[in-house]
């Protein structure tokens, strides 16, 4: 209250008038003045008598604390949630972005305007099929081929792989990976489909795990195109210095392999791509950790793991020539342990009726495949294929056999129709050894005349060969599918035979066939035996092609396997089959009433001397009384 008085005082402001008053206000405020309030002091007396302050004597409860604790670490898990949630959120964003109308109509288009599959359906076209069967394959055989050739030699390897070390170790690493590009088992399940039926799509389920493995394997190496052509060419110069032969050699295997490098990954990895795309339905970008994921790759799947002087990654070490002499006779040991089904037994020894020179004539009476050695797989497995058509494949078709029709599960079965339906599809086994003929014909013409250029002679020379390597595998597959179909539906008839007895109602008769078809060994046999001899040939059939000496992917048998399976050696085959077809000649002049009473004197003599074989199997469909007394089993 002083301060004012004295201002007030000094100012002069009680002899100054209203008027001048507020002219002096309005100075005071246009300069910035502010009018306040004087603070009034507060007086002794109510300090005194204002209340002391209550202090609180009580501490606060643990539980509290906790609770408070609690409700600070709360708030730290929301704001640490909070990334987790907004993760989420976009992880749903982007499935939802990648998955939507059209993305998946962009996936259909790419995958139509690249010819993979039809805009409408997720089957894979037939020509995308035989296209990734023939090329993309021996493209994959090529890599296998030559990484052996450098990774697997024993004399060589450990040097190249030094020298290779010395300028980088990711160069044997990726050679190995190279190498293992090629997978037989998956391959195999890629191209049966388009193989068993040429002219119909494939679905994608089907394949879709062994090309999403396959996939995954380019994918790994996509990045390293340019250092795996470069890995090869540098092994394939160090292999030269080390057996010094002439550098064309080297020069024409460098350029195959370049080349079906760029095969692969210029010409059938974007599509293998697509039908990743059109197996997932969702346009996921090439590049991206969703694709990494869906793959399975993981960091040490990638190449850079491998260290100078490290063996090669997932490699075995080499062997010494006493490792091979073990394992071929542990190998031996197996083989011979390996023990025939009486019904196998019996089947090949139906097939062991007739020499390859009685099979050419029998099946081959215009010579027409003379050109085909006698040790060709594709030719026996059609040899045998068209002995069950002429001698057992009527088992199947003729309506003398009273097949009645049963049901599965509620629903009727029409055991003829499926059978006859099984029988139709022979017509591809013929048309695709024609083909196979055909390259064997292109094959000995080119060998004929090879022409001037040696590098393009023998780059078509290898082109043809392994067309007729894929295509004899191609005849194989087909009889080994319509055996394993026709086995399958027979053995059917043979359980019910033995069990039920509901669908062949005249098992018991004896089956008297026409007068053209009289010469057939099963003629006069009651029904029973001729459902179980047809079976057993086609059981034999089966287990030759599929593990037997008609298996593998050698197109020919070896010599080891000549002796085994018909007794010639290849090297004498020729002598042998002039001797045997000039008796056969003999034969035929033979007056045809004696020569079928000398084969089913052979067959009856065959059925005793396998009549003693027992039967150990309880469980087996031949026993109780499906074979009549005499059988072979």
């Amino acid at each position: 209250m002083g301060d004012f008085d004295n201002t007030k005082r000094a100012i002069g402001v009680g002899k100054l008038d209203d008027s001048a008053r507020k002219d002096m206000f309005n100075k005071f405020v246009s300069a910035g003045g502010e009018v306040v309030k004087e603070k009034q002091p507060q007086r002794e007396e109510d300090k005194k008598n204002r209340p002391e302050p209550k202090v609180r004597t009580s501490t606060v409860s643990r539980g509290n604390d906790e609770g408070r604790s609690g409700s600070r670490g709360g708030n730290q898990n929301k704001s640490d949630s909070n990334p987790s949630k907004s993760q989420i959120d976009s992880k749903a964003q982007y499935e939802k972005e990648i998955s939507s109308f059209s993305a998946r109509f962009a996936v259909k288009l790419k995958c139509w305007l690249a010819r993979v599959t039809p805009f409408g359906t997720s089957d894979l076209t037939p020509k995308f099929m035989h296209d990734f069967s023939i090329r993309a394959k021996q493209a994959l055989i090529e890599l296998q081929y030559s990484g052996n050739e450098l990774l697997a030699n024993q004399q060589y390897s450990p040097q190249l792989s030094k020298a290779l070390d010395r300028i980088n170790p990711l160069l044997v690493e990726l050679l190995a990976m190279g190498q293992k590009l090629y997978n037989g088992p998956e391959l195999t399940d890629i191209t049966d489909p388009i193989m068993v039926a040429p002219e119909s799509p494939v679905a994608i389920e089907r394949v879709k795990g062994p090309i999403y493995a396959l996939f995954k394997r380019m994918y790994i190496l996509y990045p390293y195109q340019e250092t795996l052509k470069k890995s090869f060419v540098q092994a394939y110069d160090e292999l030269q210095k080390l057996e010094g032969k002439p550098s064309l050699i080297y020069a024409n295997k460098k350029r195959k392999v370049t080349q079906e490098i760029d095969t692969l990954f210029e010409g059938f990895f974007d599509r293998l791509y697509l039908v990743v795309l059109r197996g997932e339905n969702k346009n996921i970008p090439l590049i991206s950790r969703y694709m990494e994921n869906l793959l399975g790759i993981n960091p040490e799947d990638r190449p850079g793991q491998r260290k100078s002087g490290e063996n090669v990654p997932g490699g075995k070490p080499l062997e010494t020539k006493e490792d091979k002499n073990e394992e071929t006779k542990e190998e031996d040991k197996k083989e011979e342990e390996v023990t025939l089904s009486k019904e196998q037994a019996y089947g090949l020894r139906l097939m062991q009726m007739y020499s390859i020179p009685k099979l050419r004539k029998k099946f081959d009476p215009k010579n027409e495949f003379a050109h085909i050695p006698d040790s060709d797989k594709a030719l026996l497995a059609l040899f045998y294929f068209y002995e069950f058509d002429d001698e057992y494949s009527f088992v199947m078709t003729t309506k003398k056999i009273d097949i009645k029709p049963g049901s599965v599960n509620g629903v009727k079965v029409d055991y003829r129709q499926k059978m006859l339906d099984i029988y139709e599809g022979t017509r591809t086994i013929i048309d695709q050894f024609r083909i196979y003929n055909d390259i064997i014909r292109e094959l000995d013409k080119h060998k004929a005349n090879p022409g001037a250029n040696y590098i393009e002679a023998s780059k078509k020379l290898t082109g043809i060969e392994q067309k007729r390597t894929g295509q004899s595998r191609t005849v194989r597959m087909a009889i080994k599918e319509f055996s394993l179909k026709s086995r399958d539906s027979l053995l059917v008839l043979i359980k019910d035979m033995k069990g039920k007895k509901e669908i062949v109602a005249n098992m018991n008769d004896v089956l008297t066939l026409d007068s053209m078809e009289s010469r057939k060994r099963l003629n006069k046999k009651p029904v029973k035996q001729c459902i179980m001899e047809s079976y057993c040939y086609l059981m034999a059939l089966y287990d030759r092609i599929e593990t037997g000496d008609l298996f593998g992917g050698l197109v020919e048998l070896t010599p080891e396997q000549m002796k085994s399976s018909f007794g010639v050696e290849l090297n004498t085959t020729a002598e042998a089959n002039d001797s045997e077809l000039a008796n056969l000649e003999k034969d035929a002049l033979e007056p045809k009433a004696s020569k079928l009473e000398e084969d089913l004197d052979s067959v009856d003599s065959s059925d005793s001397s396998l009549s003693s074989e027992k039967n150990d199997s309880s469980d087996d469909p031949l026993d109780d009384d499906i074979i009549p007394t005499g059988d072979p089993f």
